[in-house]
């Protein structure tokens, strides 16, 4: 009798654990997604409000570039002359000044979030809800993107892919020494375009499913609005590389440096609507970024990068592309040796870094590191100057 109560007591035990632990685990599990363009958001936490999707403000705030700043208990939207508020006292939004009869934007124990259709809408954004997939896409029509019939495929595959991996009847393998490339984020970047080659990298990226960070120039940027506007829709993020790259202009004073980052990015959110802080400086930021020039960085609002890995394609040709490929694979691995987690490779739209781009993909990919583009909201510190504020 004693043996029976005992396993029984057992059994109750396991089962309370183990149903605990799953029910956490779909507790989790998003059930309804959000998409920009032809990506799904990889956004945790949509929840559904008063039959509305709603989503934590300050990650869809990051996501379509909208400034957010906070006074008196009261936080500001700021995009396109619209201003939006919401009243930590009263609990009331408003627009404009005018406070609406409903609640786009709410308050869940401590976290504000917003309606997605509503702060889409109001920045000039399309919706489309996919009930299928529960997914609201969020999209422009001047934007290139795929069709909602072709979305909704693609967006069926991604979703497919997320769902948890069947029980293997192998046993599990040893977790990965800390360390592993599995925990190395990779990020390709390409500066002084756009040009022809890179509408040939951007094919590779896209080829390979992954994404890139481009440094475009201005003077470019002019005459390949196209090229531009592809970029941004595949899912790349776009920063500015200066108007001219010419190194007696660009660092001839305080002013003229930092108006040719203002100029480069106007034309970035002219093109593509995106308001994109992320700089790159013509010859990297030491020792030409002065004092002055970094204050103003700072109160313009801008991130900068400079690398971890130099490909030096520039000093090569077609014939010799397999050493750019090498300099990238011995970079890489060592700085993944060294400890870097987050490794940062400089390269350029030119001929031979795209014909090299192909094997460099499949070497990184075969060695199992993970490739992104440039994630404001999860902004990595890699310059010269050793400046934790850029």
């Amino acid at each position: 009798m004693r043996r029976n109560m005992l396993t029984i007591c057992t059994v109750l035990i396991i089962s309370l654990i183990f149903g605990t632990t799953e029910g956490e685990a779909l507790a989790n599990k998003p059930t309804h997604y959000i998409g920009l363009h032809d990506r799904l958001l990889d956004f945790k936490d949509v929840r559904v409000i008063d039959n509305d999707m709603k989503i934590p403000l300050s990650e869809i705030t990051q996501v379509l570039y909208i400034p957010v700043e906070k006074q008196q208990g009261v936080t500001y939207l700021r995009k396109k002359g619209i201003v939006i508020s919401y009243d930590e006292s009263t609990k009331l939004t408003s627009k404009d000044g005018v406070e609406l009869s409903w609640s786009p934007i709410v308050d869940v124990d401590g976290t504000l979030y917003i309606s997605a259709k509503y702060i889409a809408r109001q920045t000039g954004f399309k919706v489309e809800y996919i009930q299928k997939m529960k997914t609201l896409r969020i999209f422009r029509d001047d934007y290139e993107h795929m069709s909602h019939a072709d979305y909704e495929k693609h967006i069926k595959q991604l979703l497919d892919k997320k769902q948890p991996a069947k029980p293997s009847a192998k046993p599990p393998t040893k977790p990965e020494k800390p360390g592993a490339k599995s925990a190395t984020t990779i990020y390709l970047t390409f500066d002084d375009g756009p040009n022809k080659f890179t509408t040939i990298n951007n094919a590779t990226l896209k080829k390979y499913n992954v994404h890139g960070t481009f440094f475009f120039l201005g003077k470019h940027m002019k005459n390949n609005e196209k090229i531009v506007k592809t970029v941004a829709s595949d899912g790349h993020y776009i920063g500015t590389h200066s108007m001219t790259h010419d190194k007696d202009k660009v660092y001839k004073s305080t002013k003229s440096f930092i108006d040719e980052m203002n100029e480069g990015t106007k034309l970035i959110n002219k093109m593509t609507g995106k308001d994109a802080k992320l700089i790159r400086v013509p010859y990297g930021s030491k020792p030409h970024v002065t004092p002055a020039m970094k204050k103003q960085l700072n109160q313009n609002n801008y991130k900068m990068w400079d690398w971890d890995v130099d490909s030096n394609d520039w000093k090569y040709t077609d014939k010799d592309a397999d050493k750019v490929v090498k300099n990238v694979r011995d970079g890489v691995n060592k700085a993944n040796k060294s400890g870097d987690r987050n490794i940062i490779v400089l390269l350029h739209d030119r001929s031979q870094t795209a014909k090299a781009l192909p094997e460099i993909i499949e070497w990184l990919q075969k060695e199992g590191y993970t490739i992104k583009t440039y994630e404001p909201e999860h902004h990595i510190i890699q310059n010269f100057l050793s400046d934790i504020t850029l």
